[in-house]
């Protein structure tokens, strides 16, 4: 796996080049944004050359197995929420009780969390981090 830096062209959209990019060499679904920066993954990164001339602002990194788990952690937070909102919506349309599944989720929640926070420490990460898909 490889890791890029995609340092987009300013008062444009990051989307724009990752199309570009994917039409070169195949990425990863999820990757994530931090100070205007994005990083992705992909298994085939040979042709940066190709997306360097294509006037894209790329380069390869180090792959930080951290990084893909932080990204991982992201994508299951986003269903974790998701699920918990579809719940919370359910007991208060019912008017019943918190169940069982959803306690769990919440927990399932907060440990989530608690590893994106620690990933987020021993990446040196401060401030948001977005999850983005390609």
């Amino acid at each position: 796996m490889k890791t890029f830096k995609l340092t987009p062209k300013p008062n444009s959209d990051y989307r724009a080049e990752v199309k570009e990019i994917k039409q070169i060499c195949k990425v990863e679904k999820f990757g994530y944004r931090y100070n205007k920066i994005v990083y992705g993954f992909s298994k085939n990164l040979a042709d940066i050359d190709e997306i360097k001339a294509l006037g894209i602002n790329i380069e390869e990194i180090t792959y930080d197995v951290e990084q893909f788990h932080l990204t991982t952690y992201l994508e299951e937070r986003g269903r974790l929420k998701s699920s918990l909102d579809r719940l919370s919506g359910e007991r208060e349309e019912n008017g019943s009780e918190k169940s069982e599944k959803e306690s769990l989720t919440e927990r399932q929640l907060k440990n989530l969390n608690d590893k994106i926070q620690q990933s987020k420490d021993d990446l040196e990460i401060t401030g948001t981090v977005k999850k983005i898909k390609f």
